[in-house]
Protein backbone atom coordinates (compact mmCIF):
# COMPACT_ATOMS: atom_id res chain seq x y z
CA UNK A 1 0.00 0.00 0.00
CA UNK A 2 2.83 2.18 0.89
CA UNK A 3 4.21 1.62 -2.41
CA UNK A 4 2.65 4.49 -4.85
CA UNK A 5 2.87 7.03 -2.96
CA UNK A 6 6.60 6.75 -3.14
CA UNK A 7 6.65 6.52 -6.42
CA UNK A 8 4.88 9.49 -7.07
CA UNK A 9 7.60 11.85 -4.36
CA UNK A 10 10.66 9.73 -6.52
CA UNK A 11 10.82 12.17 -9.82
CA UNK A 12 10.94 14.92 -7.25
CA UNK A 13 13.99 14.05 -4.91
CA UNK A 14 15.51 13.10 -8.72
CA UNK A 15 14.69 16.48 -9.43
CA UNK A 16 15.76 18.16 -6.76
CA UNK A 17 17.80 17.30 -3.69
CA UNK A 18 17.45 17.84 -0.37
CA UNK A 19 19.65 20.64 0.94
CA UNK A 20 22.10 19.95 3.56
CA UNK A 21 22.90 22.11 6.51
CA UNK A 22 26.74 23.42 6.41
CA UNK A 23 28.81 25.14 9.18
CA UNK A 24 29.40 28.56 7.92
CA UNK A 25 33.38 28.11 7.91
CA UNK A 26 32.70 25.13 4.89
CA UNK A 27 30.63 28.04 3.08
CA UNK A 28 33.46 30.05 2.90
CA UNK A 29 34.94 30.69 -0.32
CA UNK A 30 37.92 28.29 -0.96
CA UNK A 31 40.29 30.78 -2.89
CA UNK A 32 42.26 30.26 0.27
CA UNK A 33 43.16 27.28 -0.13
CA UNK A 34 43.91 26.94 -3.75
CA UNK A 35 45.66 29.22 -5.97
CA UNK A 36 43.78 29.64 -8.74
CA UNK A 37 44.20 32.88 -11.55
CA UNK A 38 40.62 32.21 -12.64
CA UNK A 39 39.36 32.72 -9.58
CA UNK A 40 38.14 36.34 -8.28
CA UNK A 41 40.41 37.80 -5.18
CA UNK A 42 37.96 37.22 -2.01
CA UNK A 43 35.11 39.78 -0.92
CA UNK A 44 37.31 42.22 2.39
CA UNK A 45 35.19 41.00 5.33
CA UNK A 46 32.95 43.30 6.61
CA UNK A 47 34.15 44.56 10.25
CA UNK A 48 32.37 43.40 12.75
CA UNK A 49 30.84 45.52 15.51
CA UNK A 50 29.54 42.85 17.13
CA UNK A 51 31.12 42.40 21.07
CA UNK A 52 31.11 39.99 23.52
CA UNK A 53 29.77 40.58 27.40
CA UNK A 54 33.52 41.55 27.83
CA UNK A 55 33.44 43.87 25.44
CA UNK A 56 36.02 42.13 22.75
CA UNK A 57 34.98 42.62 19.13
CA UNK A 58 34.16 38.89 17.96
CA UNK A 59 36.11 38.38 14.77
CA UNK A 60 34.50 37.06 11.45
CA UNK A 61 35.43 33.47 9.39
CA UNK A 62 38.52 34.56 7.23
CA UNK A 63 40.04 37.58 9.46
CA UNK A 64 43.14 37.57 9.56
CA UNK A 65 44.64 37.89 12.84
CA UNK A 66 47.59 37.76 14.89
CA UNK A 67 48.64 35.51 17.84
CA UNK A 68 51.06 35.12 20.29
CA UNK A 69 53.78 33.23 19.67
CA UNK A 70 55.58 30.17 21.90
CA UNK A 71 58.28 32.91 21.58
CA UNK A 72 57.59 35.68 24.19
CA UNK A 73 56.25 38.98 23.33
CA UNK A 74 56.10 38.12 19.35
CA UNK A 75 53.09 36.85 17.06
CA UNK A 76 51.98 34.63 14.44
CA UNK A 77 49.80 35.30 11.58
CA UNK A 78 46.38 33.24 11.45
CA UNK A 79 42.98 32.74 9.84
CA UNK A 80 39.96 32.33 11.84
CA UNK A 81 38.09 29.09 10.70
CA UNK A 82 35.10 29.09 12.98
CA UNK A 83 33.53 31.08 15.89
CA UNK A 84 31.96 30.11 18.92
CA UNK A 85 30.22 31.53 21.93
CA UNK A 86 30.35 29.70 24.85
CA UNK A 87 27.55 30.90 26.86
CA UNK A 88 28.47 29.49 30.55
CA UNK A 89 31.72 31.42 30.46
CA UNK A 90 30.66 34.71 28.55
CA UNK A 91 33.80 33.82 25.75
CA UNK A 92 33.66 33.82 22.66
CA UNK A 93 36.75 31.26 21.10
CA UNK A 94 37.87 30.36 17.84
CA UNK A 95 38.69 28.02 15.61
CA UNK A 96 42.42 29.56 13.80
CA UNK A 97 44.36 27.73 10.78
CA UNK A 98 48.40 29.27 11.39
CA UNK A 99 49.97 30.59 8.05
CA UNK A 100 52.68 30.05 6.88
CA UNK A 101 55.67 33.16 6.08
CA UNK A 102 56.50 33.01 2.84
CA UNK A 103 58.36 35.71 2.96
CA UNK A 104 58.26 39.36 1.73
CA UNK A 105 55.47 39.76 4.82
CA UNK A 106 53.47 37.54 2.64
CA UNK A 107 51.39 34.90 4.67
CA UNK A 108 49.18 32.00 3.03
CA UNK A 109 47.90 28.71 4.20
CA UNK A 110 50.51 25.16 3.34
CA UNK A 111 49.47 23.03 0.92
CA UNK A 112 48.26 20.93 3.31
CA UNK A 113 45.43 22.38 5.42
CA UNK A 114 46.75 22.49 9.04
CA UNK A 115 45.77 21.66 12.31
CA UNK A 116 42.91 24.35 13.87
CA UNK A 117 43.95 25.85 17.00
CA UNK A 118 41.19 27.23 19.52
CA UNK A 119 41.98 30.30 21.40
CA UNK A 120 40.18 33.04 23.40
CA UNK A 121 39.52 36.54 21.30
CA UNK A 122 40.79 38.21 24.12
CA UNK A 123 44.41 36.92 23.35
CA UNK A 124 44.13 37.64 19.46
CA UNK A 125 44.86 41.18 17.56
CA UNK A 126 43.19 41.87 14.13
CA UNK A 127 45.46 42.44 11.27
CA UNK A 128 44.70 44.50 8.43
CA UNK A 129 45.78 42.78 5.53
CA UNK A 130 45.76 42.99 1.25
CA UNK A 131 45.00 39.60 -0.49
CA UNK A 132 47.12 38.90 -3.00
CA UNK A 133 45.53 36.80 -5.94
CA UNK A 134 48.41 35.83 -8.21
CA UNK A 135 50.39 34.19 -5.30
CA UNK A 136 47.02 33.47 -2.88
CA UNK A 137 48.24 35.08 -0.35
CA UNK A 138 47.94 37.98 2.25
CA UNK A 139 50.38 40.89 2.77
CA UNK A 140 50.41 41.92 6.38
CA UNK A 141 52.27 45.25 7.30
CA UNK A 142 55.27 44.22 9.53
CA UNK A 143 54.88 47.05 12.01
CA UNK A 144 51.46 45.24 12.99
CA UNK A 145 53.95 42.37 13.69
CA UNK A 146 56.18 44.26 16.25
CA UNK A 147 57.25 42.35 19.56
CA UNK A 148 54.99 43.76 22.15
CA UNK A 149 58.49 44.39 24.49
CA UNK A 150 61.71 45.35 22.21
CA UNK A 151 64.08 43.12 22.78
CA UNK A 152 67.24 43.93 24.79
CA UNK A 153 70.58 44.02 22.51
CA UNK A 154 72.76 40.95 23.05
CA UNK A 155 75.65 40.82 25.86
CA UNK A 156 78.77 39.51 24.54
CA UNK A 157 79.15 37.64 28.15
CA UNK A 158 75.69 35.84 27.83
CA UNK A 159 76.25 34.78 24.38
CA UNK A 160 79.58 33.80 24.96
CA UNK A 161 78.21 31.72 27.87
CA UNK A 162 75.14 30.25 25.84
CA UNK A 163 77.31 29.36 23.19
CA UNK A 164 79.79 27.45 25.79
CA UNK A 165 76.38 25.45 27.10
CA UNK A 166 75.01 24.47 24.21
CA UNK A 167 78.31 22.97 23.06
CA UNK A 168 78.61 21.06 26.21
CA UNK A 169 74.87 20.14 25.48
CA UNK A 170 76.12 18.67 22.18
CA UNK A 171 78.69 16.80 23.52
CA UNK A 172 76.95 15.26 26.34
CA UNK A 173 74.68 14.02 24.20
CA UNK A 174 77.14 12.56 21.97
CA UNK A 175 78.79 11.15 24.70
CA UNK A 176 75.57 10.00 26.23
CA UNK A 177 74.90 8.01 22.71
CA UNK A 178 78.44 6.30 22.45
CA UNK A 179 77.51 4.70 26.27
CA UNK A 180 74.32 3.85 25.24
CA UNK A 181 75.54 1.97 22.16
CA UNK A 182 78.69 0.30 24.25
CA UNK A 183 76.16 -0.80 26.94
CA UNK A 184 73.47 -2.03 24.39
CA UNK A 185 76.25 -3.59 22.36
CA UNK A 186 77.59 -5.62 25.65
CA UNK A 187 74.03 -6.82 26.11
CA UNK A 188 73.42 -8.37 22.57
CA UNK A 189 76.45 -10.31 23.21
CA UNK A 190 75.25 -13.47 25.23
CA UNK A 191 71.69 -12.95 24.01
CA UNK A 192 72.33 -13.40 20.43
CA UNK A 193 75.73 -13.67 19.71
CA UNK A 194 78.86 -11.82 17.97
CA UNK A 195 77.22 -10.53 14.64
CA UNK A 196 74.37 -9.26 16.94
CA UNK A 197 76.37 -7.28 18.93
CA UNK A 198 78.56 -6.15 16.30
CA UNK A 199 75.37 -4.72 14.39
CA UNK A 200 74.17 -2.87 17.42
CA UNK A 201 77.55 -1.70 17.75
CA UNK A 202 77.85 -0.29 14.44
CA UNK A 203 74.38 0.63 13.86
CA UNK A 204 75.05 3.22 17.23
CA UNK A 205 78.21 4.18 15.87
CA UNK A 206 75.84 4.74 12.85
CA UNK A 207 73.49 7.10 14.89
CA UNK A 208 75.67 8.82 16.87
CA UNK A 209 77.03 9.79 12.91
CA UNK A 210 73.49 10.58 11.89
CA UNK A 211 73.18 12.95 15.35
CA UNK A 212 76.45 14.93 14.58
CA UNK A 213 75.61 15.83 11.38
CA UNK A 214 71.62 17.07 12.35
CA UNK A 215 73.95 18.88 14.71
CA UNK A 216 76.06 20.00 12.30
CA UNK A 217 73.44 21.25 10.26
CA UNK A 218 71.38 23.14 13.42
CA UNK A 219 74.44 25.23 14.32
CA UNK A 220 73.80 26.78 10.57
CA UNK A 221 70.69 28.44 11.69
CA UNK A 222 69.86 31.23 13.35
CA UNK A 223 71.39 35.47 12.85
CA UNK A 224 74.80 35.94 12.89
CA UNK A 225 75.57 31.95 12.31
CA UNK A 226 78.42 30.58 10.23
CA UNK A 227 77.37 28.17 7.87
CA UNK A 228 79.35 25.06 7.74
CA UNK A 229 81.72 24.09 4.85
CA UNK A 230 80.07 23.18 1.53
CA UNK A 231 81.30 19.38 1.88
CA UNK A 232 80.42 19.08 5.33
CA UNK A 233 76.63 20.83 4.60
CA UNK A 234 76.48 18.15 1.56
CA UNK A 235 77.27 15.18 4.46
CA UNK A 236 74.11 16.93 6.74
CA UNK A 237 71.62 17.27 4.14
CA UNK A 238 72.40 13.73 3.10
CA UNK A 239 72.35 12.46 6.63
CA UNK A 240 69.26 10.28 5.89
CA UNK A 241 71.36 7.80 4.13
CA UNK A 242 72.89 7.20 6.93
CA UNK A 243 71.03 4.41 7.90
CA UNK A 244 70.84 3.45 4.13
CA UNK A 245 74.28 2.59 4.18
CA UNK A 246 74.53 0.83 7.69
CA UNK A 247 72.08 -1.68 6.08
CA UNK A 248 74.09 -1.69 2.74
CA UNK A 249 77.19 -2.75 4.68
CA UNK A 250 76.49 -5.13 6.60
CA UNK A 251 74.14 -6.85 3.75
CA UNK A 252 78.24 -6.77 1.31
CA UNK A 253 79.65 -7.86 5.03
CA UNK A 254 77.25 -10.99 4.94
CA UNK A 255 77.41 -11.49 1.06
CA UNK A 256 81.35 -11.55 1.78
CA UNK A 257 81.13 -14.20 4.77
CA UNK A 258 78.58 -16.28 2.60
CA UNK A 259 81.07 -15.66 -0.69
CA UNK A 260 78.43 -13.95 -2.54
CA UNK A 261 75.93 -16.88 -2.49
CA UNK A 262 72.38 -15.77 -2.46
CA UNK A 263 72.94 -12.27 -3.70
CA UNK A 264 69.12 -10.83 -5.28
CA UNK A 265 67.42 -12.61 -2.60
CA UNK A 266 65.51 -10.53 0.36
CA UNK A 267 67.47 -12.28 2.89
CA UNK A 268 70.73 -11.30 2.49
CA UNK A 269 70.61 -9.99 6.14
CA UNK A 270 69.55 -12.16 9.14
CA UNK A 271 66.50 -11.00 11.24
CA UNK A 272 69.07 -10.94 14.21
CA UNK A 273 71.27 -8.56 12.19
CA UNK A 274 68.61 -6.55 11.15
CA UNK A 275 66.78 -5.91 14.22
CA UNK A 276 70.31 -5.40 15.87
CA UNK A 277 71.42 -2.99 13.96
CA UNK A 278 67.59 -0.85 13.83
CA UNK A 279 68.36 -0.66 17.52
CA UNK A 280 71.24 -0.10 17.51
CA UNK A 281 70.74 3.25 15.22
CA UNK A 282 67.51 4.08 16.87
CA UNK A 283 69.85 4.10 20.54
CA UNK A 284 70.97 7.57 20.11
CA UNK A 285 67.10 8.53 20.84
CA UNK A 286 67.58 7.39 24.27
CA UNK A 287 69.46 10.03 25.87
CA UNK A 288 66.99 12.47 24.80
CA UNK A 289 63.79 10.31 25.79
CA UNK A 290 65.37 10.27 29.12
CA UNK A 291 65.89 13.86 29.72
CA UNK A 292 62.30 14.36 28.30
CA UNK A 293 60.77 11.86 30.57
CA UNK A 294 62.69 13.72 33.27
CA UNK A 295 61.47 17.20 32.60
CA UNK A 296 57.65 15.46 31.53
CA UNK A 297 57.72 14.20 35.31
CA UNK A 298 58.91 17.65 37.00
CA UNK A 299 56.51 19.41 34.95
CA UNK A 300 53.63 17.07 36.07
CA UNK A 301 54.67 17.25 39.40
CA UNK A 302 53.69 21.06 39.47
CA UNK A 303 50.41 21.62 38.43
CA UNK A 304 50.77 25.17 36.71
CA UNK A 305 49.39 26.26 33.37
CA UNK A 306 52.06 27.84 31.13
CA UNK A 307 50.87 31.20 29.82
CA UNK A 308 49.12 30.55 27.01
CA UNK A 309 48.42 26.54 26.96
CA UNK A 310 46.21 26.97 23.71
CA UNK A 311 49.43 28.28 22.09
CA UNK A 312 52.38 28.25 23.87
CA UNK A 313 53.85 25.21 25.77
CA UNK A 314 56.51 27.16 27.49
CA UNK A 315 59.43 25.64 28.29
CA UNK A 316 57.37 21.67 28.49
CA UNK A 317 59.28 18.65 26.26
CA UNK A 318 58.40 18.32 22.85
CA UNK A 319 56.60 15.20 20.98
CA UNK A 320 54.38 12.92 22.18
CA UNK A 321 55.54 13.01 25.97
CA UNK A 322 55.11 16.24 26.09
CA UNK A 323 51.46 16.58 24.63
CA UNK A 324 50.96 13.62 26.54
CA UNK A 325 52.38 15.72 30.12
CA UNK A 326 50.23 18.54 29.03
CA UNK A 327 47.02 16.86 28.29
CA UNK A 328 47.34 15.25 32.24
CA UNK A 329 48.11 19.01 33.22
CA UNK A 330 45.46 19.90 32.08
CA UNK A 331 42.86 17.34 32.51
CA UNK A 332 44.11 17.97 36.62
CA UNK A 333 43.39 21.31 36.22
CA UNK A 334 40.06 20.83 34.91
CA UNK A 335 39.10 18.55 37.59
CA UNK A 336 39.86 21.17 40.00
CA UNK A 337 38.42 24.10 38.25
CA UNK A 338 34.92 21.82 37.91
CA UNK A 339 35.44 20.50 41.78
CA UNK A 340 35.88 24.72 43.02
CA UNK A 341 33.15 25.38 40.59
CA UNK A 342 30.78 22.56 42.44
CA UNK A 343 32.34 23.61 46.04
CA UNK A 344 31.47 26.96 44.72
CA UNK A 345 27.89 26.60 43.73
CA UNK A 346 27.18 24.41 46.88
CA UNK A 347 27.91 27.30 49.33
CA UNK A 348 26.17 29.65 47.30
CA UNK A 349 23.31 27.52 47.16
CA UNK A 350 23.05 26.87 50.69
CA UNK A 351 21.81 29.03 53.56
CA UNK A 352 24.33 31.16 55.48
CA UNK A 353 21.95 30.73 58.33
CA UNK A 354 19.52 28.22 59.11
CA UNK A 355 17.08 29.74 61.49
CA UNK A 356 15.10 27.83 63.59
CA UNK A 357 11.85 29.74 65.02
CA UNK A 358 9.02 28.48 67.33
CA UNK A 359 7.56 28.86 70.85
CA UNK A 360 9.14 28.19 73.53
CA UNK A 361 9.27 24.60 74.63
CA UNK A 362 8.51 22.75 71.16
CA UNK A 363 11.64 21.26 71.33
CA UNK A 364 14.10 23.68 69.16
CA UNK A 365 17.58 23.04 71.26
CA UNK A 366 16.47 19.63 71.09
CA UNK A 367 16.80 19.55 67.19
CA UNK A 368 20.09 21.83 66.99
CA UNK A 369 21.52 19.79 69.28
CA UNK A 370 20.41 16.46 66.84
CA UNK A 371 21.68 18.68 63.86
CA UNK A 372 25.12 19.27 64.92
CA UNK A 373 25.93 15.63 66.49
CA UNK A 374 24.87 15.01 62.70
CA UNK A 375 26.76 16.75 60.46
CA UNK A 376 29.25 18.42 62.79
CA UNK A 377 31.52 19.78 60.14
CA UNK A 378 28.55 21.88 57.76
CA UNK A 379 26.93 23.42 60.88
CA UNK A 380 27.31 25.91 63.52
CA UNK A 381 25.46 26.76 66.51
CA UNK A 382 25.26 30.80 67.40
CA UNK A 383 25.15 30.82 71.24
CA UNK A 384 22.65 33.23 72.31
CA UNK A 385 22.90 35.57 75.01
CA UNK A 386 20.10 35.82 77.90
CA UNK A 387 19.38 37.40 80.94
CA UNK A 388 17.19 34.43 82.33
CA UNK A 389 19.37 32.20 85.24
CA UNK A 390 20.56 28.89 84.28
CA UNK A 391 18.82 25.64 83.98
CA UNK A 392 19.79 22.34 84.81
CA UNK A 393 22.59 21.41 82.68
CA UNK A 394 22.65 24.65 80.93
CA UNK A 395 26.56 25.68 80.85
CA UNK A 396 27.56 28.94 80.23
CA UNK A 397 28.83 30.11 76.49
CA UNK A 398 27.79 26.49 75.61
CA UNK A 399 24.09 26.66 75.98
CA UNK A 400 23.11 30.72 76.45
CA UNK A 401 25.75 33.42 77.12
CA UNK A 402 23.82 33.95 80.69
CA UNK A 403 24.31 38.03 81.46
CA UNK A 404 22.73 40.17 84.06
CA UNK A 405 20.18 42.81 82.85
CA UNK A 406 22.56 45.64 82.50
CA UNK A 407 25.30 43.76 81.10
CA UNK A 408 22.47 43.06 77.91
CA UNK A 409 21.27 46.96 77.91
CA UNK A 410 24.99 47.71 77.38
CA UNK A 411 25.18 45.45 74.36
CA UNK A 412 22.08 46.69 73.02
CA UNK A 413 23.37 50.48 73.16
CA UNK A 414 26.60 49.20 71.50
CA UNK A 415 24.33 47.36 68.68
CA UNK A 416 26.06 43.82 69.62
CA UNK A 417 22.67 42.09 68.23
CA UNK A 418 21.27 41.14 65.62
CA UNK A 419 17.99 40.72 66.88
CA UNK A 420 16.62 40.66 70.74
CA UNK A 421 13.41 39.84 72.14
CA UNK A 422 11.88 40.14 75.50
CA UNK A 423 10.16 36.85 76.11
CA UNK A 424 8.55 35.79 79.52
CA UNK A 425 9.81 38.83 81.47
CA UNK A 426 13.51 37.96 80.26
CA UNK A 427 15.40 39.32 77.03
CA UNK A 428 17.64 36.86 74.41
CA UNK A 429 19.75 38.29 72.01
CA UNK A 430 21.84 36.87 68.89
CA UNK A 431 25.29 38.93 68.46
CA UNK A 432 26.86 39.84 65.61
CA UNK A 433 30.06 38.28 66.98
CA UNK A 434 28.97 34.67 67.86
CA UNK A 435 27.28 34.60 63.99
CA UNK A 436 30.39 35.53 62.63
CA UNK A 437 32.53 32.88 64.56
CA UNK A 438 30.43 30.37 63.27
CA UNK A 439 30.71 32.18 59.50
CA UNK A 440 34.88 32.23 59.80
CA UNK A 441 34.60 28.49 60.25
CA UNK A 442 32.93 27.68 56.80
CA UNK A 443 29.77 26.50 58.42
CA UNK A 444 26.14 27.41 58.01
CA UNK A 445 25.29 29.06 61.39
CA UNK A 446 22.33 27.73 63.38
CA UNK A 447 19.81 29.88 65.16
CA UNK A 448 17.61 29.56 67.96
CA UNK A 449 14.97 32.26 68.21
CA UNK A 450 11.33 33.21 68.70
CA UNK A 451 8.95 34.69 66.19
CA UNK A 452 10.09 38.19 67.33
CA UNK A 453 13.70 37.61 66.25
CA UNK A 454 12.78 35.96 62.91
CA UNK A 455 11.16 39.57 62.20
CA UNK A 456 14.43 41.60 63.19
CA UNK A 457 16.89 38.44 61.21
CA UNK A 458 14.79 38.84 58.19
CA UNK A 459 14.87 42.68 58.00
CA UNK A 460 18.51 42.87 57.69
CA UNK A 461 20.06 42.94 54.75
CA UNK A 462 23.77 41.71 55.54
CA UNK A 463 22.26 38.23 56.19
CA UNK A 464 20.47 35.19 53.72
CA UNK A 465 18.45 33.28 56.16
CA UNK A 466 16.63 30.21 55.89
CA UNK A 467 13.92 30.24 58.18
CA UNK A 468 11.84 26.41 60.02
CA UNK A 469 9.18 26.74 61.67
CA UNK A 470 8.86 24.30 64.97
CA UNK A 471 5.16 24.18 65.66
CA UNK A 472 4.28 21.37 68.33
CA UNK A 473 1.57 18.84 67.71
CA UNK A 474 -0.76 21.05 69.18
CA UNK A 475 -1.95 23.41 71.75
CA UNK A 476 -2.65 21.26 74.80
CA UNK A 477 0.57 19.18 73.81
CA UNK A 478 2.51 22.40 74.46
CA UNK A 479 1.00 23.47 77.36
CA UNK A 480 1.82 20.26 79.00
CA UNK A 481 5.32 20.44 78.12
CA UNK A 482 5.76 24.04 79.62
CA UNK A 483 3.54 22.95 82.49
CA UNK A 484 5.94 19.98 83.18
CA UNK A 485 9.35 22.34 82.53
CA UNK A 486 7.77 24.64 85.04
CA UNK A 487 10.45 27.36 83.50
CA UNK A 488 7.39 29.70 82.23
CA UNK A 489 4.49 31.42 84.03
Amino acid sequence: MLLPPILALLPALLVKPPAVALRPHAQRTSSVLACDAQKPPPAPPVRSTEVDSRGFVVPQVGDIVKMPSKWPGEWEVAQVDFVQTIGSKGTTEVDLLPLKNVGDNLFRLPGRKPAAIRADIAKLGRLESEYVREIDSYRVDERQLQPLVPRPPPRPSVTEQGLKEYAALKAEILRESAIVGVVGAVICYPLVGVDGATAFLLGAASGCAYLALLSTEIDGFGPGATPPPKPLAIAASSRLLVPVALMAGLAARELAAKGGAGFGTLSVLPKETFVCAALGFLSYKAPLLAKQVAAGVKDLTSMEAPNDESISVGGMPGGSIGFAVRALKKAGREKEKAAAEKQGQMEKAQPKQLVLAGPSGVGKSTLVARLLQAEPGRFGFSVSSTTRDPRPGEVDGVDYNFVSTAEFDDMVARGEFIEWAAIGGQRYGTTVSAVRKVSEEGKVCVLDVDIQGVEAIVARPDLEPYCVWIAPPSFGALRERLTLRGTED
